[in-house]
């Protein structure tokens, strides 16, 4: 049995887990911490050990700056190939269109594989390779974080199938890069669009609207965490990008000045315009006016 690491390590931002209550062998945890950017506190309380965790920083990457004022790119989560509902159609006419339209850049927020419950190397070739398949027929840019399906894979000690994917297709000349990690910035146009695999679940299961992803940008405003450097130079958020909820919604949150885009899934028979969001937009004084379609 997997455990869901990024639902835990989000709950323990707020309150402190004990060793006992893991699930999983405690170096397990404390390098899925590390390199997702938390500082991992250790407390003795009852002679028990138990752990809170603070988050130190989100990783930034550099795409483009207050010289490039338009963008237009196309928002992808939780396409699950290997999913035996995986609507592969679907996500070759959502490539395609951005191809006709011209786009460059495609932003995969998490889970773009299925992963597996036990051990299942043919599963876990068969995804990459059908994955493969598909990313290699179209001439993008490719910007991909983790999600808690590649996790499943790497707690039965698999290679993150997404880090795998890249080595294939970089081989083939395809821009296509991973990161390490469930929650990223980039600098797009002089501002910040962060892409997260949210995790947000109430007592009924799991939230499928947009009130996570509410509740997630207030949550970073009261950590300071909507604002970010990259070269001494201080970025602001205005465009997320959320995985793990499959529905698609995109909405503007006014108390934040933040535009929210979730892409929906590709798994199962919702309509094509479900899966998947074009974005296209303008920043000008670091303000975004932005076209949703």
């Amino acid at each position: 049995m997997t455990v869901n690491l990024i639902h835990l390590c989000e709950l323990m931002t707020r309150s402190y887990v004990y060793e006992s209550q893991l699930r999983i062998p405690t170096k397990v945890f404390k390098h899925f911490a590390t390199r997702n950017n938390f500082i991992v506190k250790t407390q003795v309380k009852n002679n028990k050990i138990r752990f809170k965790l603070y988050r130190k920083e989100i990783p930034i990457y550099y795409i483009s700056g207050d010289d490039v004022k338009d963008f237009h790119f196309l928002d992808l989560g939780d396409i699950h190939i290997g999913n035996l509902k995986f609507d592969e159609s679907s996500l070759r006419k959502r490539l395609a269109q951005a191809q006709e339209e011209g786009i460059k850049q495609v932003f995969i927020a998490g889970d773009l594989f299925e992963g597996c419950c036990n051990s299942c190397e043919h599963q876990y070739l068969n995804q990459i390779e059908h994955a493969y398949r598909i990313f290699k027929d179209y001439p993008f840019s490719y910007y991909a974080i983790n999600g808690n399906h590649e996790y499943s894979f790497e707690q039965l000690n698999y290679e993150n199938p997404i880090n795998r994917l890249q080595k294939m297709l970089r081989q083939d000349g395809v821009d296509f890069h991973y990161f390490d990690t469930y929650i990223m910035d980039f600098v797009i146009c002089g501002v910040i669009k962060r892409v997260m695999h949210i995790e947000n679940i109430d007592k009924s299961g799991h939230d499928k609207s947009w009130t996570p992803a509410i509740n997630k940008l207030d949550r970073f405003d009261e950590d300071g965490l909507l604002q970010n450097f990259y070269k001494g130079k201080l970025y602001t958020v205005r465009l997320f990008q959320i995985g793990h909820i499959h529905m698609n919604m995109q909405r503007f949150y006014s108390r934040k000045k933040v535009y929210i885009s979730q892409a929906g899934s590709f798994i199962g028979d919702e309509p094509l315009e479900e899966k998947g969001n074009f974005i296209k937009g303008r920043v000008a004084n670091k303000k975004v006016v932005i076209q949703f379609s």
